[in-house]
């Protein structure tokens, strides 16, 4: 289960008596967010209070509860896109002069706390942080050492040892090398303090491209998004080596079925493609069902 914590990434409408969304700052972000409307322009924030802190990581924390009591193995934190996680990390949006702003270590800090309850709750094992060095969505900004920002995260949050990291490579959504970024160095700083914790890759990778990842040691497993909301049988066309869908953009955010829950499986039949070892038939006709 993912847990989020949007900050500024909102609208009024969507807040309990239409109170302002809370973010490290005040200013607000050039961005949308879709509301009963569709999409509209995010609303002013205001800066949350240095009082209010402990309560959203025990927001966090309680999430993280209530995914475990509910059933689920584990938990990743949203730390990524440009949400409150990365509204407090990135000094081109944390303006704050307490012992949350300022310093990389001090940016860090609620990022570090959350994850640190959240591990001390449910368990390191099961719990797993997504992170976007470099991603400019929702008005994120570059940091002005995002290498050294992310670096100290990571030494930060060694002692806890998560079940893994899962990165964003380049802009969420669009080009996998956006600013120059070093993710081998960050893997190698995870990787030497937690050598157990999965290294998990996502954005813009093709089954051939994560295959060649995966062989060359440099992660341990590769994500897909867009991909599996228009193939619900995504694993086994990856593993039939089977013709994706292409998503439908324009039904995304559409609040029905169609473009979510109407995409088509591969016939089950499909399975007659394969040769005896597992390969997929050359000669094979993939046929297709609603």
């Amino acid at each position: 289960m993912q847990l989020w914590h949007v900050g500024r990434i909102s609208h009024t409408s969507l807040q309990p008596g239409r109170q302002s969304p809370v973010s490290s700052t005040a200013r607000r972000a050039n961005a949308k967010t879709f509301t009963a409307n569709g999409f509209e322009d995010v609303s002013v924030p205001r800066a949350l209070r240095l009082a209010e802190l402990p309560g959203i990581v025990e927001e966090f924390r309680k999430a993280a509860r209530n995914a475990m009591d509910a059933g689920f193995d584990g938990v990743e934190v949203h730390g990524a896109n440009g949400y409150l996680l990365e509204q407090f990390m990135r000094d081109s949006i944390n303006d704050r002069t307490d012992r949350y702003g300022g310093s990389k270590a001090n940016r860090v800090r609620l990022t570090v706390e959350v994850m640190t309850a959240i591990a001390a709750e449910v368990g390191c094992g099961r719990t797993g942080l997504r992170l976007s060095p470099v991603t400019p969505v929702n008005d994120a900004g570059a940091d002005s050492d995002a290498q050294g920002l992310f670096n100290l995260l990571l030494e930060e949050l060694a002692p806890l040892k998560l079940a893994f990291i899962h990165i964003i490579e380049g802009a969420t959504g669009g080009a996998r090398v956006l600013v120059p970024f070093d993710y081998t160095e960050l893997h190698g700083r995870f990787k030497a303090v937690n050598e157990d914790g999965a290294w998990i890759v996502n954005n813009g990778y093709t089954r051939s491209m994560a295959i060649d990842v995966i062989a060359s040691g440099a992660a341990d497993m590769v994500a897909f998004g867009r991909a599996i909301i228009s193939n619900p049988d995504l694993v086994n066309r990856l593993r039939l080596d089977a013709p994706l869908a292409a998503v439908k953009v324009e039904t995304l955010y559409g609040g029905s079925a169609g473009g979510y829950t109407d995409y088509p499986v591969l016939d089950p039949g499909v399975a007659a493609s394969l040769e005896p070892d597992g390969r997929p038939r050359t000669d094979f006709d993939y046929r297709w069902r609603a």
